[in-house]
């Protein structure tokens, strides 16, 4: 079973659905996502109930690549975003494995925001740790992301996800920019082919000062397929 459907609590936890390990065989899979505001790494994209779609294809050889697409607001203006993302993932030993890649994030109305990332990153069974390295983070400047999520059964049907995250901008045209931190804790199960989580969650400080902050509360529904 892939990474992310065997581990919906590090998924759901993170902005983007990137996988860190994938069975070896080639497969499409896809998920439809309900959630109750769009945020991530301790900004609100979007401060209403939004619908996401996420594509994926694995080839048997480790190599992937996908799109997602959700309601944004930025700058005041209402938009579509797409991500689109290609990488590879191979296990090292039963129980780690590796992952590389790159995504670009494209907004339909507002251009100047646009930016790719670069992304490495390990994962052990219910933990995984990734790096993400950005030339013009949201059209602003350097950055590098470090992203720590985790996912620990209570349990045979609930799981407890965690994940924190550190943003260090690099200086904008010579200004020095503050580091910024983000949290997430939820409780996740999963019902047939739908995962549902419900959590709270919280940033220090903010490295985008023209973002609203999310809400403590965040709920999602994903029906995978």
């Amino acid at each position: 079973m892939p990474f992310h459907r065997r581990h919906g609590a590090i998924l759901l936890a993170l902005a983007l659905t990137l996988p860190l390990y994938k069975d070896a065989r080639a497969q499409t899979s896809g998920d439809l996502t309900l959630v109750s505001e769009y945020a991530g790494r301790g900004v609100a994209l979007y401060t209403r109930p939004a619908l996401q779609l996420r594509l994926e294809h694995d080839t048997a050889a480790g190599w992937y690549g996908g799109a997602f697409a959700s309601p944004v607001t930025l700058d005041n203006r209402t938009q579509g975003q797409l991500t689109a993302y290609a990488g590879r993932a191979r296990r090292l030993t039963s129980t780690l494995s590796w992952d590389a890649g790159v995504t670009r994030n494209t907004y339909l109305r507002d251009g100047r925001r646009n930016y790719h990332e670069f992304y490495a990153g390990v994962a052990l069974q219910r933990a995984s740790i990734r790096v993400f390295y950005s030339p013009t983070y949201y059209g602003e400047g350097r950055s590098v992301y470090l992203d720590l999520s985790g996912a620990y059964p209570l349990t045979d049907t609930l799981r407890l996800a965690a994940h924190v995250g550190v943003l260090h901008p690099f200086a904008y045209d010579g200004v020095a920019a503050r580091d910024s931190a983000d949290v997430r804790i939820a409780l996740v199960t999963d019902v047939g082919d739908v995962t549902l989580q419900a959590g709270w969650q919280a940033r220090w400080r903010t490295y985008l000062p023209d973002f609203p902050k999310p809400s403590a509360f965040t709920a999602s529904a994903s029906y995978h397929f």
